[in-house]
């Protein structure tokens, strides 16, 4: 069962915005990533980080960390369970009206923050940051990473709908407005919670925002093999597929 350690800074009526990071050993990473998002001008903000069983010293790093600034939420959660249903414990925690999801590695620059923000304000629903729009960069990869990672977003686009319309559908760094956000099936699992969203987000205004794909720091990439990841990202673009599927017929129901 996941404990949660901390409690909300603010109010429903105060905190305006929730940032979600799922961690797994990023001791040496999550200072610096907080750090950058405390420069950041932000509406009052919680962060809310769900740990699963880091074993580096995570942990003790938050539990301190959150009694000197109440704003950091950990939750802890024993063992793996999947970047996506991580993601999904933090926004069900969460009490901000606008909810931003970015990684904890420092790939994802908080710099972005305020231009995400900027779009929702203007009235977009979803806010996607994309590598792919000017401005933006995957950076460099190997050519292996690069394969996989395309092919994830052209596999996306051919079988959802749904993500047709942006240029980066697997994107990890993403905000939307609270109410767009369904729970999500208790057996979903695998790494990208955006897929998801898209499809949640059908018929609203979707806007993405240039962003530049950091290199890891420090630490080592969680990122699994590619015949693993494979398979758990092909169940979970059926899984978006049926919840696509769901949600029409529910609109063409008389």
């Amino acid at each position: 069962m996941p404990v949660s350690a901390g409690s909300p800074a603010f109010d429903g009526t105060r905190t305006v915005l929730s940032i979600v990071l799922a961690t797994l050993n990023e001791r040496e990473n999550l200072p610096a990533v907080l750090a950058e998002i405390r420069q950041q001008p932000l509406p009052p903000f919680e962060a809310i980080v769900v740990d699963d069983g880091s074993t580096d010293g995570t942990r003790e790093w938050l539990r301190t960390e959150a009694v000197t600034d109440p704003r950091i939420r950990p939750i802890f959660h024993e063992g793996k369970q999947t970047t996506l249903r991580a993601q999904g414990q933090g926004i069900r925690a969460s009490v901000g009206r606008w909810v931003v999801v970015m990684d904890a590695d420092r790939q994802h620059p908080a710099s972005v923050l305020p231009s995400m923000l900027a779009e929702l304000r203007a009235g977009a629903s979803l806010v996607v940051a994309s590598r792919y729009v000017p401005g933006g960069t995957p950076g460099s990869r190997t050519f292996g990473r690069a394969i996989l990672s395309r092919g994830a977003e052209w596999t996306a686009k051919l079988v959802l709908r749904d993500a047709r319309g942006v240029s980066d559908p697997v994107s990890g760094f993403f905000a939307f407005r609270r109410d767009v956000f369904e729970p999500l099936d208790p057996e979903d699992r695998g790494y990208k919670l955006l897929l998801f969203l898209l499809v949640m987000a059908h018929g609203r205004p979707i806007r993405e925002v240039p962003f530049r794909f950091e290199p890891r720091a420090e630490g080592a990439s969680k990122v699994t093999s590619s015949s693993a990841f494979l398979r758990v990202f092909l169940a979970e673009v059926a899984q978006a597929k049926r919840l696509e599927r769901r949600r029409a017929r529910r609109s063409s129901a008389p």
